[in-house]
């Protein structure tokens, strides 16, 4: 211990003759603030400790001495494929001691770590979601819009959300957080931003969810992230140094529709029903629905996995269905008795705040005709870029995790002459067979698991799975400035469309339209 004290004071000393005293003082005041700390109420030792707090965060000196604004760091995705395990590889920390050694760099950061320990060591996470509502939900906001069904990599440098990602982490498990897209050039702090209803700011924002991380010698972090879901803010709490709000989940409309009539029977024959709000309990079971297959939808994914290499797609795993299956009906049943059991006096938030009432209102029918017509161009699309490039013809330029969306029974309708996917689809489950049983050849264990769904995913989640990633194609295709030229639908507009149906219409426009311009480029060569 004090062998810790005096190479703790040496450092501390060292940063002192460097800095300005005043400077000094205006840091860790910022800091402290920022960390919701008081240097007067907490006492010299606190700001001691978050001094210390400072140096693990090796870039972070000047980020504060310039007190310019907090702006969140690009993700690395979403690309084909994104490898982390190489940049984790080659990131080096900034050392602001040029005399120390390695072995004493390991021995500081030791020290700075088991300090921010005890700084988040009382984190305890978002609570569960009552009917959809999310409370005291942290918020990363940033210039770009997460889809659903989407995963990527974050390379976390801005100081304040490192420590708000650092809380998520710091928690049990689930690690859940918000995001919410925010217009470029557009300071959170700015008075037309902030997360109010009366303000320029979108509050259509998705739930995402920390797959796995890495904390960086220089406090930066890796952090595998997922998209779950859609959800409205509908109170603020915090607005900087990051937010956090109560947010309620929002499914679409057309599962809403589809759990209407078991809601409405509910409420008319359960005997401990106190409201009969068939809409919001329709809206209840929905939220339930979603979250009960979340485990099978979103496997964990970690930095270790395929040497870091992590698909835009979130894959299936295949050994969470069974059970997920099984549950569902009655997980979903109990969440609208439970809905219905709540007293119209005690009933403020889960009143499902969706549109259900107007003319355009789409039902299962209308996803499930859609998602048939985007199969049939998604067709097309194969065949014309098979033709563009005949010499990859033994490869399909549909991703596998699209694949496996395809509907084996084709709900009564009949697939078009000469149509390729499915007997593709076919064909690969067949080889995949093989394969594994060749102990010699290395196979990517999860490729078979994502060609198929398992037998009991409703066909109205896969619609929504579909209605999502399948903009990960185009950007895969065209880029991600297609979606941001002027005219296109843009992907908040995307997460902000209340239905399945919709979606799936509007990636069915682009993708007619993309094999247009491709039949002419075919035409002309």
């Amino acid at each position: 211990r004090i062998h810790q004290y005096y190479v703790l004071r040496s450092y501390l000393l060292r940063i002192s003759i460097r800095i300005a005293k005043e400077w000094l003082s205006v840091l860790f005041e910022r800091t402290l603030q920022r960390s919701g700390f008081n240097m007067r109420r907490e006492g010299k030792i606190r700001a001691v400790l978050a001094g210390i707090f400072i140096l693990g965060h090796g870039g972070v000196l000047s980020s504060f001495a310039f007190m310019g604004p907090a702006v969140p760091a690009v993700p690395t995705g979403p690309f084909p494929q994104t490898n982390v395990a190489t940049a984790i590889r080659r990131q080096y920390s900034s050392n602001p001691f040029e005399e120390e050694t390695s072995d004493q760099r390991k021995e500081r950061m030791k020290l700075v770590r088991g300090v921010q320990k005890t700084f988040y060591s009382d984190e305890v996470g978002v609570y569960p979601a009552q009917f959809g509502v999310y409370s005291n939900l942290l918020i990363y906001r940033a210039d770009w819009t997460e889809l659903p069904g989407f995963q990527h990599v974050m390379n976390v440098t801005d100081p304040d959300y490192t420590n708000m990602l650092m809380r998520c982490v710091s928690s049990s498990r689930p690690w859940y957080f918000g995001h919410v897209y925010l217009p470029e050039g557009a300071d959170g702090d700015e008075y037309n931003y902030r997360l109010e209803k009366w303000s320029d700011a979108p509050l259509i924002g998705t739930l995402m969810q920390v797959s796995d991380y890495k904390v960086l010698d220089d406090g930066n972090l890796y952090v595998v992230v997922q998209a779950l879901g859609r959800f409205m803010v509908i109170d603020s709490i915090q607005s900087s140094p990051y937010g956090i709000a109560n947010v309620e989940m929002l499914p679409d409309q057309e599962m809403v529709e589809h759990f209407y009539e078991e809601a409405e029977d509910t409420a008319a024959t359960f005997d401990f029903a106190l409201n009969d709000n068939a809409r919001g309990a329709a809206c209840a079971g929905a939220v339930a629905d979603a979250g009960v297959w979340r485990d099978y939808e979103f496997q964990d994914a970690t930095l270790d996995d395929n040497d870091g290499n992590f698909p835009p797609v979130a894959n299936f795993d295949v050994n969470a269905a069974s059970s997920v299956a099984t549950n569902a009906g009655d997980i979903v049943h109990a969440a609208i008795e439970e809905y219905l059991s709540q007293s119209p006096s005690n009933m403020f938030h889960g009143e499902c705040s969706i549109d259900l009432d107007g003319p355009d209102v789409a039902t299962e029918e209308d996803s499930i005709d859609a998602e048939f017509q985007l199969w049939c161009e998604l067709d097309n699309l194969a065949k014309i870029l098979t033709r563009l490039n005949p010499k990859a013809n033994t490869e399909m330029p549909i991703p596998t995790q699209i694949l496996g969306l395809l509907p084996a029974d084709k709900d009564g309708r009949s697939w078009p002459k000469g149509f390729k996917l499915s007997r593709y689809t076919k064909k690969m489950s067949n080889v995949y067979s093989i394969l594994e049983k060749n102990s010699n050849l290395q196979l990517n264990k999860d490729e078979p698991d994502q060609l198929k769904a398992v037998e009991g995913y409703p066909r109205l989640r896969r619609a929504r799975r579909l209605s999502y990633i399948v903009w990960a194609l185009l950007d895969t295709i065209l880029g991600d400035d297609y979606i941001k030229e002027e005219g296109r639908v843009t992907k908040q507009q995307i997460l902000e469309m209340s239905s399945t149906t919709a979606r799936l219409k509007a990636a069915l426009l682009r993708i007619r339209e993309i094999n247009e311009t491709l039949k002419q480029v075919l035409e002309k060569n």
